[in-house]
């Protein structure tokens, strides 16, 4: 259960790109800092008696600054510079995935709050031809072109318009750069498919910014990761290719589908890839269909623990209410609560180290590689800590995104600004056991390069 996210339903107050009163950046920053120090599971792990005064001064001049800021863009930028302090990839600003009218509300609170800027046809014309960081550019799944233009404020240098973009992604006009130049780089906030700003640095590298690349140019050869939740193909008479996007737990029945409908071919075909590409976790149970045709040998499983608090015990209960939602996973969510209640305050269990076998070694596929990625985190992470215990497995690809030992996101609404913020009420145990992965990852076995096929090189590999 490592990403599926809740919320406290929380007053909201905003206004088109600037605060309304009483809402303003102080009283949102110090909401945010009062929830991380009461719930984070990692808090006192990341301050303690070598950080503590660094923490504070931190968090003194970040409450400084936002004294002075008047944009839902410089206030989220501000939020986000201060929580890399606890360098956790389970502490986010985003979206209510729980409730989807409550989603659509904020949705369109969110599109109502962003800048837009209109550009003529001319100004579109010239920047075709211009040199430097200006210019049009293609994002990286070439969904989107956007004009990077000269657009100083006080927060910025340039700005990204949207010009174009498929249903789903942005609407043309939208501000979703907005980038101050640091020598080589530019750093500032990206807006996602959902219009939550995130913070970036990216990169200035001939014609590309990070991984926007400037229109007429050269595109990478690198190979195109598919998007569909779950895919499935036979690459030859002994491969059988699988993808999976994410173990969300409303893919869960897909990915059980897939793997019912593909059992035949499971039961001869010798070599599996199974495709964990931008896989960024989910649900354990999501994943509960594939372990069968890795298991050789004995599992290992190391446990954690829960914080327990208040905003905790109700986040996990309105998990247990969720659409979807294996009965068992209730029950043990109902468990996980009891305990919760009866040690406020205190990291309580939350999953024993365990060991758990199966009654048979399936005798195919006899080979198993497995796609991964620097995107590749949670629940995704977890899956291969256990794949990786099989003799049948081969990692292949890069480092993972290292996202793991705080874990179990849960969250609650901005007081005012129409955003979720999320964090960790889970520690594993691995930290205790010297083995952490966080902002370390996994290693893959063999290592792909980005301009590689990696779908034809796994096919090589296991069949050579």
């Amino acid at each position: 259960m490592k990403s599926i996210l809740t919320s406290v339903l929380l007053l909201f107050l905003f206004s088109f790109n600037s605060f309304a009163q009483p809402c303003n950046c102080s009283l949102e920053f110090n909401y945010v800092k009062d929830k991380i120090e009461k719930n984070y599971a990692g808090f006192k792990d990341k301050v303690n008696a070598k950080t503590e005064a660094i923490y504070h001064k931190r968090t003194q001049a970040a409450l400084e600054q936002s004294q002075s800021i008047t944009t839902s863009a410089q206030c989220i930028y501000l939020i986000n510079e201060w929580l890399t302090f606890f360098k956790d990839g389970h502490i986010q600003i985003g979206r209510n995935r729980i409730s989807k009218e409550r989603e659509e509300t904020k949705l369109q609170e969110r599109i109502q709050a962003m800048e837009r800027l209109s550009l003529s046809s001319q100004e579109l014309a010239e920047l075709k031809n211009t040199k430097g960081i200006t210019g049009i550019y293609w994002n990286e799944d070439s969904t989107s072109r956007i004009a990077v233009i000269k657009n100083k404020t006080s927060f910025r240098d340039y700005a990204g318009v949207v010009i174009s973009s498929k249903p789903g992604k942005w609407l043309p006009g939208q501000v979703v750069l907005s980038l101050k130049s640091i020598k080589d780089t530019l750093k500032g906030i990206m807006y996602d498919r959902y219009y939550i700003p995130t913070n970036v640095l990216l990169q200035i590298k001939g014609n590309t910014l990070g991984t926007f690349k400037r229109e007429g140019s050269k595109q990478s050869s690198a190979e195109p990761v598919g998007e569909a939740p779950v895919a499935s193909k036979s690459l030859s008479t002994k491969t059988l290719y699988i993808k999976i996007s994410t173990f969300n737990q409303l893919n869960a029945k897909n990915i059980d589908s897939l793997f019912k409908a593909n059992r035949s071919n499971l039961s001869k075909m010798p070599y599996l890839i199974l495709d964990l590409r931008n896989n960024g976790g989910g649900a354990d149970f999501a994943y509960r269909p594939i372990t069968p045709y890795l298991y050789t040998n004995t599992f290992r499983e190391i446990g954690a623990d829960v914080l327990s608090t208040d905003d905790n015990i109700a986040g996990w209960a309105a998990i247990a209410t969720t659409n979807g939602l294996p009965p068992d996973q209730k029950v043990f969510i109902s468990n996980v609560i009891k305990k919760m209640e009866q040690g406020k305050g205190k990291l309580v269990s939350f999953s024993d180290d365990s060991n758990f076998s199966l009654d048979s070694v399936t005798p195919y596929p006899q080979k198993v590689i497995i796609l991964i990625n620097k995107n590749c985190g949670s629940t995704t992470e977890e899956f291969l800590l256990l794949a990786k215990q099989s003799s049948k497995v081969t990692l292949m690809g890069e480092h993972t995104a290292g996202v793991l030992d705080y874990s179990n996101m849960r969250g609650a609404d901005f007081s005012c600004m129409p955003y979720m913020l999320y964090w960790a009420t889970s520690r594993s145990r691995r930290i205790d056991a010297g083995i952490a992965i966080d902002n370390v990852g996994i290693r893959p076995d063999k290592i792909l390069r980005p301009e590689q096929n990696w779908i034809n090189e796994a096919k090589d590999y296991v069949e050579k």
